[in-house]
Protein backbone atom coordinates (compact mmCIF):
# COMPACT_ATOMS: atom_id res chain seq x y z
CA UNK A 1 0.00 0.00 0.00
CA UNK A 2 0.84 3.40 -0.70
CA UNK A 3 0.02 6.79 1.01
CA UNK A 4 0.68 10.00 -1.18
CA UNK A 5 0.53 13.47 0.17
CA UNK A 6 -0.52 16.67 -0.88
CA UNK A 7 2.93 17.03 -2.78
CA UNK A 8 2.74 13.36 -3.53
CA UNK A 9 -0.47 13.65 -5.69
CA UNK A 10 0.13 17.15 -7.18
CA UNK A 11 3.61 15.36 -8.84
CA UNK A 12 2.08 12.31 -10.33
CA UNK A 13 -0.80 14.74 -11.70
CA UNK A 14 1.70 16.95 -12.84
CA UNK A 15 3.35 14.18 -15.04
CA UNK A 16 0.59 12.74 -16.08
CA UNK A 17 -1.21 15.90 -17.16
CA UNK A 18 1.52 16.94 -19.61
CA UNK A 19 1.52 13.25 -20.74
CA UNK A 20 -2.60 13.50 -21.33
CA UNK A 21 -2.80 17.42 -22.34
CA UNK A 22 0.76 17.20 -24.58
CA UNK A 23 1.77 19.98 -22.31
CA UNK A 24 3.01 21.19 -19.27
CA UNK A 25 1.28 22.66 -16.39
CA UNK A 26 2.51 26.00 -14.81
CA UNK A 27 1.31 25.04 -11.81
CA UNK A 28 -1.20 23.15 -9.92
CA UNK A 29 -2.99 24.77 -7.11
CA UNK A 30 -5.60 23.01 -4.63
CA UNK A 31 -8.57 25.50 -4.63
CA UNK A 32 -11.86 25.22 -2.59
CA UNK A 33 -14.84 25.85 -4.61
CA UNK A 34 -17.59 25.92 -1.91
CA UNK A 35 -18.68 29.71 -0.95
CA UNK A 36 -17.20 30.14 3.00
CA UNK A 37 -20.06 31.61 4.77
CA UNK A 38 -20.92 32.50 8.68
CA UNK A 39 -23.43 29.30 8.82
CA UNK A 40 -19.99 26.89 7.52
CA UNK A 41 -17.21 29.13 9.64
CA UNK A 42 -16.23 26.00 11.96
CA UNK A 43 -17.16 23.20 9.81
CA UNK A 44 -14.73 20.40 7.91
CA UNK A 45 -16.03 19.19 4.82
CA UNK A 46 -15.21 15.42 3.71
CA UNK A 47 -14.95 14.12 0.38
CA UNK A 48 -13.74 11.15 -1.39
CA UNK A 49 -14.31 9.05 -4.51
CA UNK A 50 -18.27 8.79 -4.54
CA UNK A 51 -17.56 13.00 -4.98
CA UNK A 52 -16.46 12.46 -7.98
CA UNK A 53 -17.66 15.56 -9.54
CA UNK A 54 -16.34 17.72 -6.63
CA UNK A 55 -13.34 20.57 -7.85
CA UNK A 56 -10.39 19.94 -6.19
CA UNK A 57 -7.58 21.99 -8.17
CA UNK A 58 -7.04 24.65 -10.68
CA UNK A 59 -3.91 23.26 -13.39
CA UNK A 60 -2.49 26.45 -14.72
CA UNK A 61 -1.35 26.37 -18.34
CA UNK A 62 0.69 29.11 -20.13
CA UNK A 63 -3.12 30.37 -21.95
CA UNK A 64 -5.06 28.93 -19.31
CA UNK A 65 -6.19 27.52 -16.61
CA UNK A 66 -8.34 24.52 -16.15
CA UNK A 67 -10.29 23.34 -13.08
CA UNK A 68 -9.51 19.74 -11.83
CA UNK A 69 -12.42 17.76 -10.53
CA UNK A 70 -11.80 14.61 -8.21
CA UNK A 71 -12.69 12.05 -11.19
CA UNK A 72 -9.65 13.21 -12.50
CA UNK A 73 -7.14 13.16 -9.81
CA UNK A 74 -8.38 9.42 -9.91
CA UNK A 75 -8.09 8.82 -13.06
CA UNK A 76 -4.74 10.17 -13.06
CA UNK A 77 -3.55 8.06 -9.91
CA UNK A 78 -4.66 4.93 -11.58
CA UNK A 79 -2.85 5.90 -14.79
CA UNK A 80 0.39 5.93 -12.94
CA UNK A 81 -0.37 2.84 -10.40
CA UNK A 82 -2.06 0.47 -13.00
CA UNK A 83 -4.26 -2.06 -11.47
CA UNK A 84 -4.45 -0.52 -8.23
CA UNK A 85 -7.47 0.53 -6.03
CA UNK A 86 -7.14 4.21 -5.51
CA UNK A 87 -8.76 6.03 -2.62
CA UNK A 88 -8.88 9.61 -2.71
CA UNK A 89 -9.46 12.05 0.31
CA UNK A 90 -9.89 15.96 0.29
CA UNK A 91 -10.90 17.10 3.61
CA UNK A 92 -11.72 21.14 3.91
CA UNK A 93 -11.56 23.21 7.14
CA UNK A 94 -13.29 25.99 7.25
CA UNK A 95 -12.10 27.43 10.13
CA UNK A 96 -8.68 27.51 8.94
CA UNK A 97 -6.42 30.52 7.12
CA UNK A 98 -7.38 30.15 3.28
CA UNK A 99 -3.71 29.13 2.54
CA UNK A 100 -4.29 25.92 4.94
CA UNK A 101 -7.39 25.17 4.35
CA UNK A 102 -7.26 22.04 2.01
CA UNK A 103 -5.72 19.13 2.64
CA UNK A 104 -6.04 16.35 -0.54
CA UNK A 105 -4.26 12.34 0.23
CA UNK A 106 -4.06 9.21 -1.69
CA UNK A 107 -4.13 5.47 -0.84
CA UNK A 108 -3.03 3.12 -3.27
CA UNK A 109 -3.66 -0.52 -2.98
CA UNK A 110 -2.55 -3.50 -4.98
CA UNK A 111 -4.26 -6.84 -4.89
CA UNK A 112 -1.25 -8.76 -4.50
CA UNK A 113 -2.64 -11.93 -3.58
CA UNK A 114 -2.13 -14.72 -6.60
CA UNK A 115 -4.64 -17.62 -6.57
CA UNK A 116 -2.19 -20.52 -7.51
CA UNK A 117 -3.30 -23.82 -8.14
CA UNK A 118 -1.26 -27.23 -7.03
CA UNK A 119 1.02 -27.47 -9.72
CA UNK A 120 2.07 -23.92 -9.72
CA UNK A 121 2.26 -24.06 -6.20
CA UNK A 122 4.37 -27.45 -6.35
CA UNK A 123 6.71 -25.95 -8.84
CA UNK A 124 7.57 -23.12 -6.72
CA UNK A 125 8.06 -25.01 -3.74
CA UNK A 126 10.71 -26.97 -5.89
CA UNK A 127 12.45 -23.69 -6.85
CA UNK A 128 12.33 -21.96 -3.40
CA UNK A 129 13.68 -25.66 -2.34
CA UNK A 130 16.39 -24.95 -4.70
CA UNK A 131 17.10 -21.29 -3.79
CA UNK A 132 17.50 -22.52 -0.25
CA UNK A 133 15.07 -19.78 0.72
CA UNK A 134 13.18 -20.91 3.54
CA UNK A 135 10.72 -18.02 4.33
CA UNK A 136 9.62 -18.31 0.77
CA UNK A 137 9.14 -22.16 1.02
CA UNK A 138 7.34 -21.64 4.51
CA UNK A 139 5.02 -19.10 2.97
CA UNK A 140 4.36 -21.71 -0.17
CA UNK A 141 3.95 -24.76 1.70
CA UNK A 142 1.08 -23.23 4.20
CA UNK A 143 -0.27 -22.24 1.09
CA UNK A 144 -0.15 -25.32 -0.55
CA UNK A 145 -1.52 -27.14 2.96
CA UNK A 146 -4.25 -24.93 2.91
CA UNK A 147 -5.69 -25.54 -0.08
CA UNK A 148 -5.50 -29.08 -0.11
CA UNK A 149 -7.30 -28.96 3.09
Amino acid sequence: MITLNTQGIKEVLHKQITKFFEAEPVMLELTQDIQNNDAEAGQTLHFSNPHYWVKVMDCSFESYVRPVILCEVIYFLKKEYMDAEVEVNVDIDLSAPADERIAISATVSFNDQVELERTELNNLIDLALQLKDKEWFEELSSRYNAISA
